[in-house]
């Protein structure tokens, strides 16, 4: 029974923080975790960022 209630603990932790990094990204901005600012990039985005290295 305890590790049932874990289990089903950890699942919505998990649920609720990837609704976070969601919104997150789609307001464009940063997640922090640990000191260290993270963006997320759908790969559209990250196709034109090497794009623009390469072309540079």
């Amino acid at each position: 029974m305890e590790s049932e209630a874990f289990y089903y603990g950890l699942i919505c932790g998990i649920k609720l923080y990837q609704k976070k990094i969601i919104k997150a990204h789609e307001r464009g901005e940063g997640i922090l975790i640990e000191d260290i600012l993270y963006y997320l990039q759908d790969g559209r985005e990250r196709l034109e960022e090497m794009l623009s290295r390469i072309c540079e």
